[in-house]
């Protein structure tokens, strides 16, 4: 082992032990160490972008555009699925481990006083980001935000482009509220006077809070809706659909995905290139309808119904709006043999309403429930009742781990059959993890005999 990979190893050990020793701070203090830092984001042009559902997708979308267009782009999101560098994305790629260890070693350096104040997990890979960014002088930086808005570290940057509100469901309610509208406002609170915002407007209700809270900062709202984007055509591999765009008129966009809420998604990216376009920060010379169109087609957001082997699917849905989307996705792939289910859960999550929504759609022949490794994992009980509860309406059973699944998937699939997991982001990088071969892709017979690779 390099004693690069040994010191970056080393320290993402000891970022996930932050949580045991701090706790997260005001937004006037985060606001205070960025200046301490110099604030690394004042020479920055930025697109903000919160919501529940579809946030990393948007950015990735919006990224992949402006990548096309020859614009050298910042992504920062969360979580990662397999390695912390993930998080940090520069023109399409993880940043090196070298440059994530001197962008920490910048940030350390200025905790003078460790006893008094310590950035939590977040804020520090936060804190971190922004020293890459900036030192890479990226032409645009797309910051997704950790939790919520108003008081998510993302939040305390002096000043933004452009923000983004994907839709709105009910998710972290301990922290945001258990209304719609209540989450709503807080997803608002990354609004910043006279800062153009868009908007996902399919609940009016939640449309309403956000045009409220716009009017107040003074920020320009469009609102988008169903009228602006529609024409879904689902194709084997692909779907396609139309974007009705005031600015580069009709716009008929393919995308590398099965996973029918990339419309939505695209949508809003395509919405973001328009009012980037029309405040003159991108270039309509170079963001072209045709860069657009293999902007998008290019673009793969990792597990996002992202097809590991094939007819085995993985997708990051862990609420109950993220798994209705992914059920209407399941629903259209047009498989003729059985569907198997593959699914666990953070313990925070409302997993047997997730669970409930599985079992009564009636897509799936049998349900296979495991624990993840991660320390937020549903334990192996808790699955063993939620089980219980689904058992009458679909063939359900408890394995031990995702690996004891896959192996009993093997031992049961045939010609035409397709597997999907679901549930969670962290469990789908369990199955990237243990699954994927240097090629990026499952190895079935590996997985299936336990040899190592």
């Amino acid at each position: 082992m390099t004693d690069i990979l040994q010191k970056y190893q080393d320290t993402v050990e000891r970022f996930d032990r932050i949580p045991s020793f701090t706790k997260k701070h005001s937004m006037e203090e985060t606001r205070a160490f960025l200046k301490k830092m110099g604030n690394p984001e004042k020479d920055l042009r930025i697109v903000h972008v919160a919501g529940t559902n579809g946030k990393g997708s948007v950015c990735a979308y919006l990224a992949g555009i402006l990548q096309r267009a020859g614009y050298h782009v910042g992504l920062f999101t969360s979580p990662h699925l397999v390695d912390m560098r993930e998080r940090f994305q520069i023109d399409g790629k993880p940043i090196g481990m070298e440059t994530f260890l001197d962008a920490v070693e910048d940030v350390e350096s200025l905790l003078t006083d460790p006893d008094t104040y310590y950035p939590t997990y977040f804020e520090m890979l936060f804190f971190v980001g922004m020293r890459v960014f900036s030192e890479a002088k990226v032409d645009i930086l797309i910051l997704e935000t950790g939790v919520g808005g108003r008081l998510d570290a993302t939040n305390a940057v002096s000043r933004k482009d452009l923000t983004l509100i994907t839709k709105i469901g009910l998710d972290h309610t301990k922290y945001l509220g258990d209304t719609l509208e209540q989450i709503a406002g807080e997803k608002a609170g990354i609004f910043m006077s006279g800062v153009p915002v868009i908007v996902e407007g399919g609940n009016e209700e939640v449309a309403d809070v956000f045009l409220k809270k716009a009017a107040q900062t003074g920020s320009p709202c469009r609102v988008l809706s169903k009228k602006d984007y529609g024409d879904l055509l689902i194709h084997k591999k692909s779907i396609d659909f139309s974007f009705y765009s005031h600015y580069y008129g009709t716009v008929r966009a393919s995308l590398d995905t099965t996973a029918l809420y990339q419309m939505d998604n695209t949508a809003l990216a395509l919405a973001a290139v328009e009012s980037l376009s029309e405040q003159g920060i991108v270039s309509s010379a170079r963001v072209t309808k045709d860069v657009i169109l293999d902007g998008l087609y290019q673009t793969h957001w990792a597990g996002r119904m992202e097809e590991l082997a094939p007819d085995f699917y993985v997708d990051g849905a862990h609420n109950a709006d993220g798994m209705q989307a992914f059920l209407k996705s399941v629903a259209a792939d047009g498989c003729e043999g059985m569907r198997r289910l593959i699914f666990s859960a953070s313990a925070d999550k409302d997993y047997r309403q997730m669970l409930r929504l599985i079992a009564d759609s009636g897509l799936f022949g049998q349900i296979f429930l495991s624990p993840m490794k991660s320390y937020r994992s549903l334990s192996g009980e808790a699955l063993q009742e939620a089980a219980s509860r689904i058992g009458e309406t679909v063939a359900t059973e408890v394995l031990s781990d995702l690996n004891a699944a896959w192996k009993r998937i093997m031992d049961l699939r045939h010609e035409g059959d397709r597997t999907y997991l679901a549930g969670s982001l962290y469990f789908v990088g369990e199955a990237k993890e243990l699954f994927s071969n240097a090629d990026g892709r499952v190895d079935c017979q590996d997985v299936n005999t336990g040899e190592s690779r």
